[in-house]
């Protein structure tokens, strides 16, 4: 029964590791929505470089946004350098616990445990996104201060960063999520047992 405990607590572990590695890669690498022409190319740029690579917390370059945006922007930065902190904590202890598994031969039994609450929870998650628009106001309420997230229909923040954007970001996620259960699951069943018996 301990060791079910521990095993179930080892693949929600894995599963956070996956999520985050996955957050972390498309806050990278997706800036602005497929086939959408960016208004403003420089405070875009500098706007992305300010929340992911500048350590002061002052929007220094971009002049273009009002005292209202630039907090909200500066609440952002912060939580987005929390989880990468997080990312990294979560993730070298999931290396360090995968491959320890992975020696004594139990690492397909966390796969399988990974795989079926990430696909229950990606499940969840495709349901809430019917209502969008919603989900994304109880999202925002739940870290950010009231109304420090509310900005009108022509602020550049908005333009920046519109609603379909952050659409997109869901839906790719949820896609590369899957992607990623079904190779493990192939490894689970197949590679695993293949190359533990060479």
């Amino acid at each position: 029964m301990v060791k079910k405990i521990i095993y179930f607590i080892l693949a929600i572990i894995l599963l956070i590791a996956i999520y985050l590695t996955l957050f972390e890669i498309l806050l990278y690498n997706f800036h602005y929505p497929f086939n959408s022409p960016i208004k403003d190319p420089t405070t875009h740029t500098h706007t992305w470089i300010y929340l992911l690579k500048q350590h002061y917390i002052s929007l220094i370059e971009v002049d273009a946004f009002n005292i209202h945006e630039k907090r909200h922007l500066l609440d952002v930065k912060r939580i987005l350098e929390t989880t990468h902190l997080l990312w990294i904590i979560v993730s070298s202890f999931t290396l360090l616990i995968t491959l320890l598994l992975f020696i004594k031969k139990e690492l397909k039994n966390i796969l399988k445990q990974s795989i079926i609450i990430g696909t229950a929870i990606n499940t969840l998650l495709i349901m809430l996104s019917f209502n969008f628009l919603n989900s994304f106001n109880t999202f925002h309420k739940l870290f950010f201060t009231k109304n420090s997230w509310s900005f009108p229909k022509n602020s550049l923040l908005i333009d920046c960063f519109p609603l379909l954007y952050f659409q997109e970001f869901f839906a790719l996620f949820l896609i590369l999520s899957f992607l990623i259960f079904i190779i493990l699951n192939f490894y689970a069943r197949i590679g695993y047992e293949n190359f533990n018996n060479r």
